[in-house]
């Protein structure tokens, strides 16, 4: 990948005292402006029973936005894959490739929220093992004439699965994971990574580079593979001004965040694999207090949200220590609907994007 690539993705969050029918049509108006500004592509998120995010059926709104949208390509980031049986998964992404003529692409994880598991009955401890059996499942079902479930979590006679995948060999495939285990599997099979906007810039790099030297080794070019990077975002005359207009909003999300997942305690961070989860988290899980004023600002401080200059050497910072040429941008954050959140999604593509150069990092 040559050039970088800049995106966009719904967060959909609804604040107790919003209309989540508005919540829902200004989302519509973003993946509509995305198209009309130029970014290249769309990502929806899932998430069941909170405010921090009213969009549970990803590939509902996937497909609704690909059928009011010509160009813009949309991918789920992501969709949480041990909840779903993996042939109406593959049934699901295969339909949406052809009818959107390839312009789906297919982000999956494994799920942080305890609930979720707790109402669609799926064992928890085990959904990366569930995770990475459906992945297996999916992509034979794709690039063979028929497929067979004899896994420890699907069993099924041998089906084929229509209609046939437009994009060959298969949809693009995303994942998001953090665990180096997890990120080991994403590597051995060649899946971008997803990192998010609650990372810093070394732990992205760190995650990079053990996915490319695992990459190498199972003969795919890391130079090649198209990471991405989701950030948080908002750009104005002035830092102070963002800030403020922001600043509301993203405290609400960081304590929902905490409310919802409900993995974050002592008790759930004891679940089988959650290690990794469980080591970085010990300190605020022990004590019970997740810090929202420091995490605030320090998603002021690792994101693109500022004045067009602080914008510009943030992403340019990122890009460089990183390498990644795919940022995908979520504005939700400010304060007053849809307008000034369409005014900085415009502002950002003319007047930050345009500044930010290639990287010259190389992991090949």
């Amino acid at each position: 990948m040559s050039k970088m690539q800049w995106g966009s993705f719904l967060i959909t969050p609804a604040l107790p005292e919003e209309n989540h029918h508005d919540v829902l049509r200004n989302s519509i108006a973003y993946a509509r402006g995305a198209e009309e500004m130029g970014y290249d592509d769309l990502w929806v998120l899932e998430h069941h029973f909170t405010g921090y995010g009213i969009c549970g059926a990803p590939m509902t709104m996937a497909a609704f936005v690909l059928g009011n949208t010509r160009r813009i390509k949309v991918g789920t980031a992501v969709s949480v894959l041990p909840l779903e049986h993996p042939i109406r998964m593959a049934e699901s992404v295969a339909l949406l490739d052809n009818m959107s003529n390839g312009r789906f692409m297919f982000g999956i994880g494994r799920g942080l929220f305890v609930k979720d598991f707790k109402v669609f009955d799926v064992d928890m401890e085990y959904n990366r093992e569930r995770m990475e059996e459906s992945v297996d499942v999916i992509l034979r079902a794709w690039r063979n004439e028929t497929v067979k479930g004899e896994g420890k979590f699907f069993n099924f006679n041998e089906v084929e699965v229509f209609p046939r995948v437009f994009t060959k060999p298969n949809p693009p495939v995303y994942a998001a994971v953090h665990s180096p285990s997890s990120i080991e599997w994403a590597a051995r099979h060649g899946f971008p990574l997803l990192l998010s906007h609650f990372q810093d810039d070394e732990t992205r790099l760190s995650h990079v580079e053990l996915y490319s030297q695992i990459a190498a080794d199972h003969g795919h070019d890391p130079d090649a593979i198209d990471h991405t990077i989701s950030c948080l975002a908002g750009v104005g005359d002035t830092s102070e001004a963002v800030r403020a207009a922001s600043r509301r909003r993203m405290r609400w999300w960081q304590s929902e965040f905490f409310r919802a997942t409900d993995l974050f305690t002592p008790e759930n961070l004891k679940m089988r694999g959650y290690e990794w989860y469980a080591r970085r988290w010990e300190q605020e899980a022990i004590s019970g207090r997740y810090p929202i004023e420091e995490r605030v600002e320090r998603d002021f401080s690792s994101n693109p949200i500022g004045s067009v200059q602080e914008c510009v050497d943030r992403l340019g910072r990122t890009a460089e220590v990183t390498g990644v040429k795919h940022f995908i941008l979520g504005f939700e954050s400010l304060e007053g609907g849809a307008g000034p959140v369409l005014e900085s999604m415009q502002r950002f593509k003319e007047e930050v994007i345009p500044k930010i150069g290639v990287p010259k990092k190389r992991f090949g």
